[in-house]
């Protein structure tokens, strides 16, 4: 994948988003994993005065699989058959064994691609299936052009060329590594800060 010429501010309100309003979301945490978090703080350290991002902090690690809905938008009766229809649709998904090694410059942030990036293509396909299944197809969310297929490892703050960050992230000597995923984690998600955080609600393994 490679790197963008210019970066522009992070987008932290997206429409409808603001302080205090939270979003039912399915995502991956990526927290536990002890190869993954050694590779972030690899970048994270030569990136640590690198002025114009915010860093992610390692606890929030994740990818995001699906936006549903705000919570105050989407009746709590509906979330169990969204689970149940969730947990159906990805009995034909298997756990997913992902690998990372060179992060690149993307227009909003400093991300560390995802591979097989395939395997998460499949894995939103399924949960978008099970979104409509209990949601009706006019009600789950279009799928934005730069859906999540990453870590990200910093957010932009300003507007301007990527050069330095190319220059970082390129001197940066690192090691590949791969995360064993065996579940799904329905999350209350906000953005009241410079990174997404979640409170789970539940998980869904994955080839059940």
């Amino acid at each position: 994948m490679p790197h963008v010429d210019q970066v522009r501010n992070h987008a932290r309100w997206r429409p409808g988003w603001r302080a205090g309003r939270t979003g039912y979301a399915w995502l991956l945490p990526l927290s536990d994993q002890p190869g993954l978090r050694k590779l972030v703080n690899d970048y994270q350290y030569a990136l640590r005065d690198l002025p114009g991002f915010d860093l992610v902090p390692l606890e929030w690690m994740h990818i995001l699989v699906q936006e549903i809905g705000f919570t105050d938008e989407i009746d709590e009766a509906r979330i169990e058959p969204l689970v149940a229809a969730t947990r159906k649709r990805l009995e034909a998904v298997l756990p997913l064994t992902l690998a990372f090694h060179h992060a690149v410059v993307q227009p909003e942030s400093l991300s560390l691609p995802a591979e097989p990036q395939s395997t998460i293509i499949e894995l939103r396909t399924a949960v978008r299936e099970a979104l409509a299944d209990v949601l009706g197809e006019a009600a789950v969310p279009p799928e934005p052009e730069d859906v999540d297929k990453h870590v990200s490892l910093a957010h932009s703050t300003t507007d301007g060329p990527a050069i330095f960050a190319v220059a970082t992230l390129s001197g940066t000597q690192v090691e590949p590594t791969t995360a064993k995923l065996p579940t799904l984690s329905l999350v209350k998600l906000n953005r009241d800060h410079s990174c997404s955080e979640w409170e789970k609600v539940t998980e869904v393994p994955l080839g059940s």
